[in-house]
């Protein structure tokens, strides 16, 4: 096969640049793990192009990122992403990002878009159905391993009997992760009802802008109290799109450090994901009581 074309100024520009992004984030931000991302192109309110979702996946690669969990929002009422689906739209990525044209810029430090791993997932809406829609083929477990499980509650609130769904899954051996609770309206109002589903096994998930004030103050604060009291187990990105949601978690993982330490947010987007997408079980600190 023909050389690869010899990097230009602009190549070499970028590539400084990602040399001193590295070096200011440190050696422990690389490899990182975002377990929460809408990056597949068409089937939700993520990128709407594939050449959309190429450039999320380098703006990744830049932050340190290595393992995306495509997570396109489903049974929501609006979009459906059956599993089927979701598998087919990640192949068509991967191989996005195996073309010569797709790549980030040679030479790189590592091996560049072929170095991005993205795994299946969903960011799955609530329903108590929700172990039938699994059986189903209609709902997808992190990684595909029918072993944990992104779930989204309505924005405005939370169903009367979701503790009761919640149980259901958690006694089949799904353990439910419950993404962005200080969003949710419901738990800004009762923070305690998402406290006591996280005693009684559920797990939580932060999204990085969240902790940086992206979303306000009320929720920023209210991440910050949740990541005190040990409710909080993974941050993640919930991109969107490079220009308003990007799939940046150093930035949360800094704040997050300033109220569980940097070895267990360092814990947050690495050890924990990496646990769950192989299946294991991770040992979380216990959980408060209160906030």
């Amino acid at each position: 096969s023909p050389n690869p074309p010899l990097p230009g100024r602009q190549e070499i520009r970028a590539f400084r640049t990602l040399q001193e992004m590295t070096e200011k984030r440190g050696e422990w931000m690389q490899g990182m793990i975002d377990i929460h991302c809408h990056i597949l192109q068409g089937l939700d309110d993520g990128p709407r192009t594939l050449q959309e979702s190429v450039e999320m996946c380098k703006a990744a690669i830049q932050d340190g990122i290595r393992t995306i969990v495509a997570t396109p929002h489903t049974l929501n009422g609006v979009y459906q992403n059956h599993r089927a689906t979701i598998l087919s739209s990640i192949q068509e990525l991967k191989s996005a990002l195996r073309r010569p044209s797709a790549a980030l810029m040679p030479p790189v430090p590592f091996d560049g878009l072929n170095d991005l791993k993205i795994l299946p997932g969903a960011d799955v809406h609530f329903s108590e159905k929700v172990l039938d829609l699994l059986e189903e083929g209609k709902a997808l477990t992190i990684g595909d391993r029918g072993k944990y499980l992104l779930l989204e509650f309505p924005a405005q609130g939370v169903p009367y009997r979701a503790e009761v769904a919640l149980f259901e899954l958690l006694t089949r051996g799904i353990t439910p992760i419950i993404s962005h609770p200080e969003r949710n309206q419901e738990f800004i109002r009762r923070p305690q009802r998402y406290g006591e589903m996280i005693q009684n096994g559920s797990l939580g998930q932060v999204t990085a802008m969240s902790l940086t004030g992206g979303f306000g103050e009320k929720v920023r604060h209210l991440a910050e109290k949740m990541l005190n009291a040990r409710w909080i187990h993974f941050i993640a990105s919930d991109a969107h799109s490079l220009e308003d949601r990007p799939p940046v978690l150093s930035e949360g993982v800094r704040k997050a450090e300033k109220f569980v330490g940097k070895e267990e947010a360092h814990k947050m987007v690495n050890d924990y994901p990496r646990a769950i997408l192989e299946g294991r079980a991770p040992k979380f600190p216990p959980p408060a009581k209160g906030l």
